[in-house]
């Protein structure tokens, strides 16, 4: 090679004197410098490269114009332009790149272009249309550079020009952006079959990193798909590629180690082994954290997944201490990432504080767990205004869990708050799937109940309790009754809490009328229910009125009814001396 590339000077003086004598000679003195027969030839710099692949377009340019230019001719100038091709590919410059190929391809008329040179022009072409969002396109020249490569003997000039493995790499690749990702699965272990198929000696020098790519992404895939077990075996192997010596003499295998490692301890999650899973998981946070001092930018986006996975598996494991440690970290930092990518780590955000905060509610830090859930709703209000109609569900279930626990720290006021707008989305969304949301209006109705009867609002508490209790009674109605039964009974029970309540402070306050409502409102809700604890507040709330002022009760029942003022009877089986017997309960008149 070091010959060829001294008789690039003598040739250029030659071309400028007698261009048909030097012109050819050049031409393929320089294609053979682009394109060296021995594939362990170190590459030459980028910027030699180009110059090189640039004289050669030009001085075949020159040669094709000529009156009539020969065959050969032809052939180099679409051989240069291929060659020329990949330099600004290499460089991120894939319009020129793609320039060059398609003119190579249909705008050089009468040239033979071997099978591997055309294959190598599509690979370009494929590539060049994936960088610039042509994904479909991009697909279809992929999988015909396959076809071409496996149909083409290669020749010894054409080694350096790809294979059918980079071919299929790349088809694999757009199919993974397309979200075909079983597709994509297959083609990379097709891939693997060709790595492994090749001789000892181009295996461990040549294609090591290929090979450590593709165990990586067809680990990532098998995980997506939800085939664990074998996403495990091949990750495994992988292992040796990205986290044994081979790896830590390539620091460019940083960022790969640290998502294969986060893959692979999902994995280890997914088939049961969570001690393993917790391991994997904290090396996947070691190797992402020194990444992100190194190279914030790629590091701290992998620091994110590698420190949800570990905090997932510490909750896993039953460690809430170094599970809160973990989520406040991810929190933080998804903070920091939001700012300058809010649609992808706005969700992220919102979602490490929910689980922050349900981990400070379990440990008795309940003014903490408020902060973190109202932080947590205002990054879900965030990213639902970015992306209308994504997140308002979210939103939704976010401000439901913040009224819930503000209402468990003292603050029922507050509490209606969340709760309303809570409730408020919730029917707006259940305009356009009225199945869906029924059964979370009816419980939002509960919540946003149970706060308002803590607040004071009787009235307003009452109706949504007896919203809610329709709402149930129509589920029940309509399908399989098991998922709602529970939920009718703790709904009723509440309901007749309030109503014995109600019907207790009323008294207190003089107002008998009132009480009485209350008491008949009670009375009827037992009489269209099974459920024995309601019949026995009832029973309750009914003794307490007439033991604290009988007549006023019965008086005020009487004016509102024109009937004496009812009695009840409540039946409680008990087991005595082998037989069911009865007691009865009377309330007398």
């Amino acid at each position: 090679m070091m010959l060829v590339r001294v008789l690039l000077s003598p040739l250029r003086r030659l071309t400028r004197v007698n261009l048909r004598a030097g012109g050819p000679l050049l031409g393929a003195v320089l294609l053979r410098c682009l394109t060296p027969a021995w594939v362990l030839v170190r590459e030459r710099p980028m910027t030699e490269r180009l110059a090189q692949s640039e004289e050669a377009v030009a001085v075949y340019r020159i040669l094709v114009a000529l009156e009539r230019p020969r065959p050969g001719h032809l052939d180099g100038l679409a051989r240069s332009l291929v060659l020329y091709a990949r330099v600004p590919f290499a460089t991120d410059r894939f319009e020129e790149a793609l320039a060059a190929v398609d003119e190579s391809l249909s705008s050089v008329p009468g040239s033979r272009a071997s099978g591997t040179q055309t294959a190598y022009a599509l690979f370009l072409r494929a590539g060049s249309l994936a960088e610039m969002g042509r994904l479909d396109e991009a697909l279809a020249a992929a999988r015909e550079s396959v076809e071409t490569y496996r149909s083409a003997g290669t020749r010894r000039r054409d080694r350096t020009l790809g294979s059918p493995i980079m071919a299929l790499l790349l088809s694999a690749r757009v199919l993974g952006r397309l979200s075909r990702t079983a597709e994509s699965v297959a083609a990379y272990l097709e891939c693997l079959e060709l790595l492994r198929a090749r001789n000892p000696w181009q295996r461990l020098f040549r294609l090591q990193m290929v090979k450590a790519y593709v165990l990586l992404e067809v680990t990532g895939g098998l995980r997506a798909l939800g085939r664990y077990d074998e996403a495990l075996r091949t990750g495994v192997e992988a292992r040796v590629y990205v986290v044994g010596l081979w790896a830590r003499r390539k620091p460019e295998m940083m960022p790969e180690r640290a998502r294969h490692l986060t893959d692979l301890a999902w994995c280890y999650g997914a088939t049961g082994d969570l001690r393993q899973a917790c391991d994997t998981a904290e090396e996947a946070v070691t190797v992402a954290r020194a990444l992100a001092e190194r190279d914030p930018a790629d590091g701290e986006p992998r620091l994110a997944l590698a420190l949800e996975c570990r905090a997932h598996y510490l909750g896993a494991l039953g460690a809430p201490a170094e599970e809160q440690l973990a989520r406040s970290e991810l929190a933080d930092l998804c903070a920091r990432l939001a700012v300058t990518h809010p649609d992808i780590y706005g969700p992220q955000l919102a979602e490490a504080l929910g689980e922050l905060a349900e981990l400070h509610w379990r440990a008795d830090a309940h003014h903490e767990s408020v902060e973190a859930w109202k932080r947590s709703v205002d990054a879900y209000r965030r990213v639902a205004e970015r992306q209308l109609g994504l997140f308002e569900p979210e939103l939704a279930r976010t401000l439901a869990n913040l009224g819930i626990k503000q209402l468990g720290h003292g603050m029922p006021e507050a509490a209606v708050v969340s709760g309303t707008e809570a409730l408020a989305i919730t029917r707006r969304l259940a305009e356009s799937d009225w199945d869906a949301y029924q059964p979370l209006i009816a419980e939002r109705l509960r919540a946003l109940a149970r706060a308002l009867h803590r607040a004071g609002d009787e009235a307003g508490a009452l109706a949504c309790y007896e919203e809610a209790e329709t709402l149930l009674r129509e589920l029940l109605g309509n399908g399989d009754p098991a998922p709602y039964a529970a939920t009718l009974a703790s709904t009723l029970t509440d309901l007749a809490y309030l109503l014995s309540t109600t019907a207790e402070a009323r008294l207190n306050e003089g107002r008998a009328d009132d009480a009485v409502t209350a008491l008949r409102s009670l009375l009827a809700l037992a009489r269209r229910t099974k459920h024995t604890n309601i019949h026995a507040t009832c029973v309750s709330a009914f003794t307490r009125a007439r033991a604290q002022d009988p007549g006023a009760v019965g008086h005020s029942g009487q004016r509102v009814t024109t009937d004496p003022f009812p009695s009840f009877v409540y039946r409680v089986p008990y087991a005595a001396a082998g037989n069911i017997r009865h007691v009865s309960v009377s309330m007398g008149r």
